[in-house]
């Protein structure tokens, strides 16, 4: 009896002892929950969740649940608010810029407009005076054509008369060839004739010595016939018949001699005559000669004067005509000065308007950097992360930062970098952003050899920029502040600091989101990226270990996929599911995650998928169901943070906590997705 009493006491104790620490327990847990209302009521948002393993008391979990999304909830919408203030900030000042130019623009045409206007005017009355010289060109044009027309129409006759008078010396010409042959052909002629009558002269001279032998022989006749007597009287009488006839003869032939040498000097006569005659024929032939030349000469030189008059009158139809249409445009340029005249007061008015409301809109823009200035105030008094030390005072701090612009992640992260770069400038540092959105056109070296030049005292670069590290190294070798971001260095030799997700906790939250969609049933397929790259690896690894430690839920298969391969993933999504039909749910490690979402969508199956990085197009999938929950790893803050951090330790030189920073992460589930898409 006793015993059993010492064993109640015993047990009594124990449970009172357990009650005691489930008292305990409740009431730190409820102390926690406490103490992260009173942080929130404070305005400190930069605070660990709630612990929400290893508690039975449902109310306590429900609480803890419910601080842990209002402070998550808080978070985002302040720093989803941080980076709509980073883009309205440069929309206020582009729009501030925009309507100075604008007003100054206005200015400017308003002084232009009055300007056009008095050159308009001039314009105008100088188009007029063109006008009356046009028409004065005009008429005289007209005249010089009537006039060439004129000359034209002379010419033509001119030619038609030389041409006429060129045909009857052409006529005139031949017939002169034709004398000239005549009169040679007579002079010919009595140069014959002339040796015919020497011929007869000669046949005279002949017969003269027959009439002399015939007298000669008549005496002879005579003399024998006295001889003979009686006998020789027949002989008498033929010898007087002899001597008569040489008597006759002789003066037959005297008077032929006679009339020989009358004809002989006649021939020479006509013969002088002729041949002077045919010299002068010859003389006249070359001046008709020469005449036909001249007449040749200016047919053709008025044949050249009619071609250069027609083609004077052909310019000078062309310069008609061209008056004409410079008539017409001169009257259309007349009409459209007045046009402008009009055009250029009603613009002026419009261009005042344009003034009026260039000045309405620098007081809204004014209103806006006002209530902007207000915004920041507001937001400043919530504490999300870390917070600038002070201003710069004995010197000016430079800060370069540099960051791909290829996706939307990096969009966030440069929002972050603008912001952070608006409040550190207000304090009096300098701080250069170079977002590059090619990655092939990268000219990250010319960069960064220039801010070493201008004397940059700190600079921060995306970890995976492996093919720069060469920049970091020689930056912290000159004694530079040189921290990462987003990832580790594959050589963290070369950097002071590394600021990037925790990527064993992305790993564990991933599961903790897939117990949620699976309710803790079923099988699981992994698609991992490259294991030689950290992050894929832990995020990997810790999500297999939560699972197979803590649920009971399967690991299907860990399958390998190309790390930024959008098809692989596709079709290694597409394998896997086709080899596990009974599989409901699947896990990617890399940033292909819409390979997967597409692969799901294609088969039809009802698999929940689970992911990291934000998109709107993931935020699709969302909506879908097919992605269950994407992994967020704050791009705000991987652009804020690191930044800061740096300024502070060149500020103040106090050394970071850890050269390991670790931002936050957050979770976009169909719960919250419509709201933070809006933020976005």
């Amino acid at each position: 009896m006793e015993l059993f009493l010492i064993v109640c006491c015993s047990i009594e104790a124990i449970i009172i002892l357990l009650l005691f620490y489930m008292i305990l327990r409740s009431n730190k847990r409820s102390a926690g929950i406490i103490f992260q209302a009173e942080q929130i009521k404070k305005r400190r948002i930069d605070i660990e969740d709630l612990d929400t393993n290893n508690t039975s008391n449902h109310y306590q979990l429900a609480m803890s649940d419910a601080m842990n999304s209002i402070k998550n909830n808080m978070q985002t919408f302040l720093e989803s608010s941080k980076e709509n203030v980073a883009v309205l900030s440069d929309a206020i000042d582009e729009l501030s810029d925009g309507a100075k130019q604008n007003q100054q623009g206005s200015i400017l045409i308003n002084n232009n407009l009055e300007q056009v206007s008095e050159k308009v005017n001039q314009q105008l009355s100088l188009v007029g005076e063109c006008q009356e010289l046009i028409e004065e060109n005009a008429n005289d044009l007209s005249e010089i054509d009537s006039a060439a027309k004129d000359i034209n129409i002379t010419l033509e006759d001119t030619v038609k008369d030389c041409k006429s008078g060129i045909s009857g010396l052409e006529i005139c010409e031949a017939n002169l060839d034709k004398v000239a042959k005549n009169l040679n052909r007579s002079n010919e002629i009595l140069k014959e004739f002339s040796g015919r009558i020497d011929e007869v002269n000669q046949i005279g001279s002949f017969i003269l010595e027959i009439s002399e032998s015939l007298n000669l022989l008549s005496l002879n006749a005579s003399i024998e016939a006295a001889r003979a007597g009686e006998a020789g009287k027949g002989f008498t009488v033929v010898a007087s018949e002899m001597n008569g006839m040489a008597e006759k003869t002789s003066e037959s032939m005297g008077s032929i001699n006679n009339i020989l040498e009358s004809i002989v000097e006649s021939s020479e006569e006509v013969a002088n005559c002729i041949s002077e005659s045919v010299d002068v024929f010859n003389e006249s032939i070359k001046e008709f000669n020469s005449v036909s030349d001249s007449f040749r000469a200016i047919d053709r030189k008025s044949a050249s004067i009619n071609n250069m008059m027609s083609d004077i009158f052909k310019k000078i139809e062309h310069i008609n005509d061209n008056s004409k249409i410079t008539r017409t445009r001169s009257n259309a340029a007349y009409a459209a000065s007045e046009h402008i005249v009009d055009k250029t007061a009603e613009i002026s008015e419009v261009s005042k308007k344009a003034s009026d409301i260039s000045t309405k809109m620098n007081d809204n823009v004014s209103a806006l950097s006002n209530m902007l200035s207000g915004l920041k105030r507001l937001l400043k008094q919530y504490r999300t992360s870390v917070e600038p030390a002070g201003p710069c005072t004995s010197r000016k701090i430079k800060i370069g930062i540099f960051c791909m612009l290829d996706n939307e992640f990096w969009i966030g992260v440069k929002r972050g970098i603008v912001y952070a770069k608006n409040e550190l400038e207000a304090l009096g540092a300098e701080i250069r952003f170079c977002g590059y959105p090619n990655w092939n056109e990268v000219t990250m070296k010319e960069d960064f050899d220039a801010m070493i030049e201008e004397g940059f005292d700190g600079f921060l670069c995306p970890g995976f920029m492996a093919r720069h590290e060469d920049l970091m190294e020689k930056a912290k070798n000159l004694g530079k502040k040189v921290f990462v971001f987003n990832c580790d260095s594959m050589d963290p030799s070369v950097r002071h600091a590394v600021f990037e997700p925790d990527t064993y906790m992305a790993g564990m939250v991933a599961a903790k989101e897939i117990v949620k969609g699976l309710k803790n049933k079923g099988s699981v397929i992994v698609l991992a990226g490259e294991m030689r790259i950290s992050t894929n690896k832990t995020r990997c690894e810790s999500f297999v270990n939560y699972i197979e430690k803590t649920t009971k839920l399967k690991v299907a298969e860990v399958v390998a996929i190309e790390n930024l391969d959008e098809d692989d993933a596709y079709a290694k999504a597409m394998e896997a599911m086709k080899k596990y039909p009974d599989a409901k749910g699947m896990y990617i490690t890399t940033g292909t995650p819409l390979g997967a979402a597409r692969a799901i969508e294609d088969s039809g199956r009802d698999v929940k998928l689970v992911s990291f990085d934000h998109s709107k197009a993931i935020f699709d999938y969302i909506r879908k169901g097919i992605i269950f929950a994407a992994i967020g790893q704050d791009p705000f803050g991987q652009g804020y943070d690191p930044i800061v951090y740096m300024y502070n330790e060149l500020l103040t030189g106090k050394p970071l906590e850890s050269e390991h920073m670790k931002c936050r992460l957050n979770v976009v589930d169909a719960n919250n997705v419509d709201s933070l898409v809006e933020l976005m």
